[in-house]
C-alpha cells in the first residue's frame, strides 16, 4: 500500500486550483514521485510507451515530452531507441530530476494550455502521460500541441476518463477532427490507471494523427 506521504500530496496535487499552486505541489513530489507513482501500479507510462512504439516507426524522430515530470518518459523512450527528446513542464523541480536521465536533448519550462514556444511543425511526435487529467493541462492545450506536431506525425497521450466530457476534451477532440487538424488512430479501453490507490481512477489512451 502507498505510504501516507504518497497519498498527502497525490491529493494536493490534485486539489490545486491554479498553476502556482501545481507548480507548487510537483516541487515539493519530484524527489519522491518515481517511488511513489510506482508504489500505486502507475500503468500509463507501459501503454502510452507501447501505444508509441507502435505508431512512430522512426528511431530519429523529434519528439516532445508534453508534461516530462521527472523524465520517466524520456528514460524509456532513451531505452527503446529514440534519440531526440524535448521536454517540457511547468515544475522546475520535476525538470531537474528529468535532467538527470540523460534522456532529453533539451527541457524547458512551459505551461500547457498557453503558447508553446515552438515553430510550427518542428516536432515529428508528441506523448504526454499523467498530464490530461482533474485540475491539470485543459482541452485547449491541444490547440498548441497539433501546430507544433508536423502533418504525419502522431500525438499520443493519456486522459482520466472523468474529465473527457466535463473537462471539455471529447468537443474539443471533435472540433479538431472537423477542422481536418486530426484524426483518431486508436483509443484504448478505459483501464485502472493507479490500481494500487485507487482503482477507480481509470484512463484512456489515445492515438491521433496530424492531418496537413
Amino acid at each position: 500500500m502507498p505510504d501516507p506521504t504518497s497519498s498527502r500530496i497525490l491529493k494536493k496535487v490534485y486539489a490545486a486550483s491554479t498553476n502556482d499552486e501545481l507548480e507548487a505541489a510537483y516541487d515539493e513530489w519530484a524527489d519522491q514521485y518515481d517511488s511513489h507513482v510506482t508504489s500505486f501500479g502507475w500503468k500509463s507510462p507501459a501503454v502510452v510507451a507501447g501505444l508509441f512504439g507502435r505508431y512512430v516507426r522512426n528511431s530519429n524522430a523529434r519528439v516532445l515530452d508534453a508534461g516530462a515530470g521527472t523524465g520517466m518518459m524520456g528514460e524509456l523512450f532513451m531505452i527503446m531507441g529514440y534519440g531526440d527528446l524535448t521536454g517540457i513542464d511547468l515544475s522546475n523541480g520535476m525538470l531537474s530530476k528529468a535532467k538527470k536521465t540523460g534522456a532529453y536533448n533539451e527541457l524547458r519550462q512551459m505551461v500547457l494550455g498557453e503558447q508553446l514556444y515552438f515553430a510550427d511543425n518542428y516536432f515529428n511526435a508528441c506523448q504526454s502521460v499523467g498530464v490530461f487529467t482533474a485540475g491539470h493541462a485543459p482541452a485547449t492545450s491541444f490547440d498548441e500541441i497539433v501546430r507544433v506536431v508536423a502533418p504525419d506525425g502522431y500525438i499520443i497521450f493519456s486522459l482520466l476518463d472523468a474529465v473527457y466530457h466535463e473537462g471539455g476534451f471529447k468537443a474539443k477532440f471533435d472540433a479538431l477532427a472537423t477542422e481536418e487538424r486530426w484524426e483518431l488512430i486508436e483509443k484504448t479501453p478505459a483501464y485502472s490507471a493507479l490500481p494500487y490507490e485507487d482503482p477507480n481512477i481509470r484512463h484512456n489512451a489515445f492515438v491521433f494523427r496530424v492531418l496537413a
